[in-house]
């Protein structure tokens, strides 16, 4: 393109040359005139349809380039997505198969050990260095058992009232989010509580579940087992114990 503008200027240049002598009925002053205003307007021309030419190029390519951040961003969602959805994945896999572990241990008397694999599943669902379980008889208001895990003092500070009070399965109370569990055995449900510290609760159905898993690992204790290892059956009746 610059080499049409250089010729343009070139003409424009030689122009008297050109003219000389070649009058069409003209003066040669007015000839020169005319001669230079058409080698303008077309150098004019040419330069304007480019100019449109790179602004076309310039939109084309703020668009792509849009598009472009447009597919990184949903790329992006996708990955953490499915990076997501395998964690959850992992945790429900861990949970179904540390239930027999669990149970195996429990039968052994190993009940710390048998809390292990569940507390550090807790602690991955929580995204929470601490976090706090309570199963509570929701009939007489009274707190059965406890599991503790780091400092947990702001969720240990919430009464049993402010618990056991109908509501969702899934709240926040005195910066703590409450977890719990989806239903009650004899009279007991679970509730899981640790220190918010996300702005999203990014997976209440998998809490509510870890609850739940925490009131049937607590009758599981409470069960008698014979010498061959088979279970003993009793009522589960707290008031019969």
């Amino acid at each position: 393109m610059y080499w049409i503008f250089l010729l343009l200027f070139l003409f424009i240049t030689a122009t008297p040359e050109f003219v000389r002598g070649v009058k069409f009925g003209l003066t040669e002053d007015m000839a020169e005139t005319l001669v230079v205003f058409l080698l303008g307007a077309t150098g004019f021309a040419l330069f304007f349809l480019k100019e449109k030419s790179f602004l076309r190029q310039v939109r084309e390519k703020i668009l792509l380039q849009r598009e472009k951040s447009d597919i990184s961003k949903d790329l992006s969602e996708s990955y953490s997505y499915i990076g997501e959805t395998n964690r959850r994945l992992d945790l429900v896999k861990g949970l179904v198969l540390s239930v027999p572990e669990m149970t195996e241990r429990l039968r052994r008397g190993e009940k710390r050990k048998a809390y292990q694999s569940y507390e550090k599943s807790v602690l991955m669902a929580c995204k929470s260095a601490a976090f706090l379980i309570r199963i509570v008889d929701t009939e007489q208001g009274v707190i059965e058992k406890e599991i503790r895990n780091g400092k947990v003092s702001s969720c240990a500070a919430i009464p049993v009232e402010t618990l056991i009070r109908p509501g969702k399965k899934l709240y926040e109370e005195n910066g703590c989010v409450i977890a719990r569990s989806s239903g009650a055995i004899d009279g007991c449900a679970a509730y899981l509580l640790f220190p918010k510290t996300m702005n999203r609760i990014e997976d209440p159905d998998m809490l509510v579940a870890l609850a739940t898993q925490s009131l049937v690992l607590y009758f599981l204790e409470r069960v008698e087992w014979k010498n061959d290892g088979s279970l003993v059956t009793k009522s589960l009746n707290r008031k019969n114990r």
